[in-house]
């Protein structure tokens, strides 16, 4: 992990791109009522680059969010979707998904021309910045385990050969959690799992939400230009990697900030509340520093003292990082003491 002047260092060169980001969710804030939580989920997702997964029954604005942040930043128009860019890839995965509709189907005249087999690939998932799959674990086995590398290493194979993908985040959304072992390695790429439920049932809750989404189904959208975020965006976690120097790695003196993982990661082992593999620990680290730094410069602590890890990036844990959202187990997390010395 960063020291505090690393990430103090980071936030000064990226404050404009941090700022913007704090933009995009406020917008998203105004549109919809009770998604605070998911919302800075995904601005966590794109600001890390890691996947998101948003769990929910349907109906509760899952795909419409996704829509609504790519519309806020111009790669989509949420009045008129057939006017999608290439660089924003949408699909409904089901049982019968084939590879070719996500990543392009072969040129059959190209074929019988003798040209060999050629990929359609314009408008497809290896060329888009943005990616949402809808429904994802509906798709078969096949298809999530043939994206595994897509989703982590950012790579397309095809027929032996690996290339780049162009992809800044992905998103996904399903009404539930796969059971199976065969998609579990699938599930664990996604990084940032989100909880959404439908609103509660008391006036003011389902006042706003028709006063909202009244707005959100009837009305008309503002789009910003802001497409130049995602790539502010890949600037700000190249900056991060180059701030990571030898030694980085290790312990810091103080091992507070370890300690209290360590006793959050024991007590979800011990509710079976998530196995929280190595893969997801060693990423948590770096969305809290990515967190600390939007948290400065929501807080306007961009001069000063340098900014270290504190509660509210610890609370990510027990928000994004669970496998469900058990009250009982969120409740002993938060009640753990946390000291931050």
């Amino acid at each position: 992990m960063l020291e505090p002047n690393a990430i103090s260092a980071i936030i000064k060169a990226h404050e404009g791109t941090l700022k913007s980001l704090l933009h995009v969710e406020a917008m998203l804030n105004a549109r919809f009522i009770g998604m605070d939580t998911h919302i800075r989920a995904l601005i966590l997702a794109v600001a890390c680059g890691e996947p998101l997964l948003l769990v929910g029954p349907p109906g509760t604005a899952k795909s419409r969010l996704i829509r609504a942040f790519c519309g806020t930043i111009g790669i989509f128009d949420e009045d008129d979707p057939a006017k999608r860019s290439d660089g924003y890839f949408e699909y409904l995965l089901t049982p019968f998904t084939e590879p070719g509709e996500l990543f392009g189907h072969y040129d059959i005249a190209a074929l019988h021309d003798g040209k060999g087999m050629i990929r359609l690939e314009q408008g497809m998932m290896q060329n888009a910045k943005v990616v949402f799959l809808d429904e994802v674990f509906n798709a078969s086995s096949a298809i999530l385990n043939s994206i595994l590398s897509f989703m982590n290493e950012r790579l397309f194979h095809d027929r032996g050969e690996i290339r780049r993908a162009r992809m800044r985040c992905m998103f996904a959304a399903t009404n539930d959690v796969p059971r199976g072992g065969e998609l579990r390695a699938v599930y664990d790429r996604f990084v940032l799992r989100s909880w959404v439920e439908n609103v509660k049932d008391t006036p003011d809750d389902i006042g706003g939400l028709i006063q909202r989404g009244w707005q959100e189904t009837y009305g008309t959208h503002r789009h910003e230009n802001l497409v130049q975020l995602l790539d502010n965006v890949e600037k700000l976690r190249a900056d991060i990697s180059r701030a990571t120097k030898p030694g980085d790695g290790k312990p810091p003196a103080n091992k507070a900030l370890f300690g209290n993982l360590a006793h959050l990661v024991r007590t979800a082992r011990q509710y079976n509340a998530s196995a929280v593999s190595n893969r997801r620990l060693v990423k948590l680290s770096y969305i809290m520093t990515v967190h600390r730094m939007l948290r400065a410069v929501q807080e306007g602590q961009t001069a000063g003292k340098a900014p270290s890890i504190g509660r509210p990036e610890l609370a990510l844990f027990w928000t994004y990082f669970l496998d469900g959202i058990d009250p009982m187990v969120v409740q002993k997390l938060e009640k753990l003491p946390f000291p931050m010395e």
